[in-house]
C-alpha cells in the first residue's frame, strides 16, 4: 500500500507543484535559487517504469537459466520417480506401476530419437514445421523441474515472508530507543512526522549503538515494518537531515521495496539452492546445508534466527567455505561430477554476466525511487544530500549487517557474500555522486559537477573512440561463449539424463 501523498497528483496537481518549485514568480524563489530540472513526481514515475522493465527482463533471464537448470534435474526427477515406481512394482503393487516405468524409458527413447533427428551429427534438412512439432516432445521432460522451481521459489518467499526479517534485529544487536535520551526521542518524533505526511503507519524504530552513519527499512509489509538506525547516524545529523533519512525510509516502504526485497532475496536463495542441489550428491556438507533449509522454510512455526542460520549454512556451502575431500565411492560418479561442474560453470557465469546487471539495475531504481519520495515528503532536497555526503563521510554497516548491506539506505561497495555472489559484478548502491545528481536535479543547491579540462576530454574521447569498439566486440565474443557454453550444457546433460532413463526404464 502506498499512502495518498506518495502517490503522483492528476495533471493539474503536478502542474501547480512544477509551478511552485520550478518558477520565479512564486515569492519563495529567488535568483540564486537553484533551478528544478525535473520535479520529484516524474522522477518517480520514470523509476516506477524502470523497475517494471527490469523485472521483466530478470523475469526472462531467470526463466532461462532454470531451463538450463531443468536439463540435469528434469532427467533426474524422472528417473527418481521410473525407480520408484519400479520399487512398487517389486513389491507387489501389480503390472500398473512397472508398465508406468516403462512409459518414462520409452518417452526417454523417443526424445533421445528426436534430438539424434534434429541436432544429430548428419541431421537432415528440417522445415519449422518439424522443430514446432518436435519441441513439445523434448520440453515435457522440463515440464516438472520448471514447476517445482516456481514452486521453491513460492514456499522461500513465503518463508522469508513469514520470519519478517526479525533476524536482523538479533543480528544487528538493535534495541528500543531510549525515552531519556533527547536525540532519540527526537527520533520518534521525526518518524511519526514523516510517517504522518505518507499516511501510513509509524514503523517500529530500533537503535544499533554502532558509530556508523547508516540505516535500513526492513520488515514484511507497511503495517509490520521497522528502521533500524546507527547512533552514529543520531550524532552526526541535524534534525532536518535526520528527517530526510526517515522519509528515505518510510518512502521505501510505502513504494513497496518491502515486498521487492523480498521477491529478490527468494530469487537469490533460489540460485543458491540450485547449486547446493548440483552438490548434494558429493557434498555431505551441501546436504546437511539443504536439509536444515528445507526444515527451517517448512516449520509450522518458523523462527527467524532459525532462517537465518539456515541461509548462513547455505551461503557457506554456495560460497565454497567448506571443502569435500575427494572419497573412492565418488570415483564412479566422476563422469556425472563433470557434468555437474559444466552446469555450475554455465549458472555461475549466466547468472553473474546476464542476471546480475537488471537486479543491480532494480535495486539502484529503487534507491532513487525512494530518494524522490524523501523530496516530496520533506520538500527539502538539500538535507537529504547533505545526510548523503555524511553517510559517505561516516559510511558503515553495523556489525551483523555486512551480508545484507544492499538493504541499507547506503552500502559499503563491498563485493562478497550471498547477494553479491548470486549475481552483481556491479554495485548494488548507486553510486552517490550519481544520487547527488539527481538531487541536484530536484532543487539540491550542491556544487556543480568539475569540469575536465579541455586537454583531457581531448585525450578521454580519443580514448573512448578506440576502446569502445575493442571492448564492444569484446562483450560480444563473451557473450558468445557463453551462450554457446549454456548451449552445450543444456545439450549434453539432456541427452546424457535421457540416455541413463532410457537404459535403465526402458
Amino acid at each position: 500500500m502506498i499512502g495518498p501523498p506518495l502517490s503522483p497528483p492528476t495533471d493539474s496537481g503536478s502542474i501547480a507543484a512544477r509551478a511552485y518549485f520550478g518558477t520565479a514568480a512564486h515569492p519563495l524563489n529567488h535568483s540564486s535559487a537553484p533551478t528544478i530540472k525535473v520535479d520529484f513526481f516524474d522522477e518517480q514515475v520514470r523509476r516506477r517504469r524502470q523497475t517494471w522493465r527490469l523485472s521483466l527482463a530478470c523475469f526472462a533471464i531467470a526463466l532461462a537459466l532454470s531451463i538450463v537448470m531443468t536439463t540435469l534435474l528434469g532427467p533426474l526427477l524422472l528417473a527418481l520417480t521410473a525407480g520408484v515406481l519400479k520399487l512398487g512394482a517389486w513389491l507387489g503393487c501389480g503390472d500398473a506401476c512397472r508398465g508406468a516405468a516403462r512409459g518414462i524409458g520409452g518417452f526417454a527413447r523417443q526424445d533421445l530419437i528426436l534430438i539424434a533427428d534434429l541436432f544429430g551429427s548428419h541431421p537432415r534438412s528440417h522445415a519449422a514445421g518439424d522443430f514446432a512439432t518436435a519441441m513439445p516432445g523434448i520440453a515435457i521432460v522440463f515440464l516438472p523441474s520448471l514447476i517445482g522451481t516456481a514452486c521453491v521459489w513460492l514456499i522461500i518467499r513465503r518463508g522469508l515472508s513469514r520470519a519478517g526479517m526479525l533476524d536482523l534485529i538479533a543480528t544487528l544487536g538493535a534495541r528500543a530507543p531510549l525515552a531519556t535520551d533527547p536525540s532519540e526521542r527526537q527520533l520518534l518524533n521525526v518518524t511519526d512526522e514523516m510517517a504522518l505526511a505518507a499516511g501510513l503507519p509509524a514503523p517500529r524504530i530500533m537503535v544499533v549503538d554502532s558509530s556508523g552513519v547508516n540505516a535500513v527499512a526492513a520488515g514484511v509489509s507497511h503495517e509490520a515494518a521497522f528502521v533500524v538506525v546507527t547512533r552514529g547516524l543520531l550524532d552526526h545529523l541535524d534534525r532536518s537531515q535526520l528527517q530526510a533519512v526517515m522519509a528515505h525510509c518510510i518512502g521505501s516502504i510505502g513504494n513497496g521495496d518491502l515486498g521487492v526485497m523480498q521477491s529478490l532475496s527468494a530469487t537469490l536463495h533460489t540460485l543458491a539452492l540450485f547449486h547446493i542441489i548440483l552438490d548434494f550428491p558429493f557434498s555431505r556438507s551441501a546436504r546437511r546445508a539443504l536439509v536444515g533449509y528445507a526444515a527451517a522454510i517448512l516449520a509450522p512455526n518458523v523462527s527467524a534466527i532459525r532462517v537465518w542460520e539456515a541461509s548462513q549454512g547455505i551461503e557457506a556451502v554456495f560460497d565454497g567455505h567448506v571443502d569435500e575431500p575427494l572419497t573412492l565411492l565418488m570415483i564412479p560418479l566422476m563422469p556425472l561430477r563433470v557434468l555437474i561442474l559444466l552446469q555450475r560453470l554455465v549458472l555461475v557465469i549466466w547468472s553473474g554476466m546476464v542476471l546480475g546487471w537488471p537486479l543491480a539495475l532494480l535495486w539502484r531504481a529503487r534507491r532513487y525511487l525512494a530518494d524522490s519520495s524523501a523530496v516530496q515528503l520533506t520538500r527539502n532536497p538539500d538535507a537529504l544530500a547533505s545526510s548523503l555526503q555524511q553517510f559517505s563521510a561516516h559510511v558503515g554497516v553495523p556489525q551483523g549487517g555486512e551480508s545484507r548491506d544492499y538493504l541499507f539506505v547506503h552500502g559499503t561497495q563491498r563485493k562478497s557474500g550471498l547477494f553479491e555472489r548470486s549475481g552483481t559484478f556491479m554495485s548494488m548502491h548507486p553510486p552517490l555522486e550519481r544520487r547527488l545528481k539527481r538531487l541536484r536535479a530536484m532543487g539540491a543547491a550542491l556544487a556543480n559537477d568539475k569540469r575536465w579540462p579541455l586537454p583531457t576530454i581531448i585525450v578521454a574521447t580519443v580514448l573512448g573512440i578506440i576502446a569502445v569498439p575493442l571492448l564492444a566486440l569484446a562483450a560480444l565474443l563473451l557473450l558468445t561463449a557463453v551462450v554457446w557454453s549454456m548451449v552445450m550444457a543444456v545439450f549434453f546433460s539432456l541427452t546424457l539424463g535421457l540416455m541413463f532413463l532410457a537404459w535403465a526404464f526402458g
